[in-house]
């Protein structure tokens, strides 16, 4: 259990009665009947919490079953504006506010998001998750995809709007010669001269680092007054006010990363118990 001592519910006292914007609420009301408009109840971000704790557990567990294997999260991009990929250094990470890889960025981001945050707005970001050291073999085929799982994990978080794996809607753009990791073959088994399918081929891991990327939206909660309706029915207008991320992005790095070592432990026991040792040997 994990008690909320901090929260304010007379922040939400205006809008009983109104449906917020991009929120759930309107939704929950039409399936379910019923809301809880001090800051959504189950759609709510603080329900995320738990899916953390879930992968504290999850790593543990990885750690005593694969202990090369290692997940790391980072903010690749705030609103329009993307990392430079040049910039790429795990360590700065821990040095800034945005869990971003490119300090330069972290910069500029922090400018403009409290600029967005006097203003009362809000804007979207995009997350990257990625898991070294995963073995090659997780995942099936058909219904049990890896990419399938993480695909479901990530969209599952709040606010999440779109999922990719590898080159993602990137590969679109490109040629089958230039999409193709070619493989060589290494002292320990294949090597592979890129990474655009994000470690996961046929919905099975190749050995590569697993990447996944996904896009949250901004935060719906604003004090910019948006049009919006009653539960009677009646048009209005609606100034959602209290504590509100300007970028809810960055709290959702965490998530991420829970989400991706739940999966990622789901499928190694999966594979244990289904495949155990009886692996293809290559070499």
């Amino acid at each position: 259990m994990i008690r909320n001592t901090d929260q304010r519910s007379r922040d939400y006292s205006e809008i009983m009665e109104k449906f917020r914007p991009g929120h759930a609420d309107i939704t929950y009301w039409q399936k379910y009947g019923i809301r809880d408009y001090r800051g959504g109840g189950r759609s709510s971000a603080r329900e995320t919490a738990a899916r953390v704790a879930a992968g504290g557990v999850a790593r543990e567990a990885l750690k005593a079953l694969v202990p090369e294997l290692e997940i790391k999260g980072c903010m690749v991009q705030m609103g329009p504006e993307k990392i430079n990929r040049q910039n790429w250094d795990w360590n700065q990470i821990d040095q800034n506010p945005f869990w971003t890889p490119d300090g330069e960025a972290a910069k500029s981001w922090a400018t403009k998001l409290d600029r967005l945050r006097k203003s009362g707005n809000s804007v979207g970001a995009v997350v990257e998750v990625v898991a070294r050291g995963v073995p090659a073999g997780l995942g099936a085929p058909v219904y049990g995809k890896l990419d399938t799982d993480l695909a479901t994990a990530m969209m599952s978080i709040n606010a999440v709007k779109g999922v990719e794996i590898g080159e993602g809607m990137a590969a679109a753009e490109l040629t089958g010669e230039d999409n193709a990791d070619e493989i060589t073959m290494g002292p320990d088994g294949p090597v592979y001269s890129s990474n655009h399918a994000g470690g996961i081929l046929g919905g099975i891991s190749t050995g590569q680092d697993v990447v996944c990327r996904f896009a949250v939206k901004p935060t719906s909660s604003i004090l910019k007054p948006r049009k919006t309706i009653t539960k009677a029915g009646e048009e209005t207008e609606i100034i959602t006010k209290g504590r509100h991320d300007p970028c809810v992005g960055i709290r959702a790095v965490p998530v991420g990363e829970a989400m991706m070592a739940c999966v990622l432990l789901d499928h190694l026991l999966l594979h244990r118990g289904q495949i155990g040792e009886n692996q293809g040997e290559i070499g």
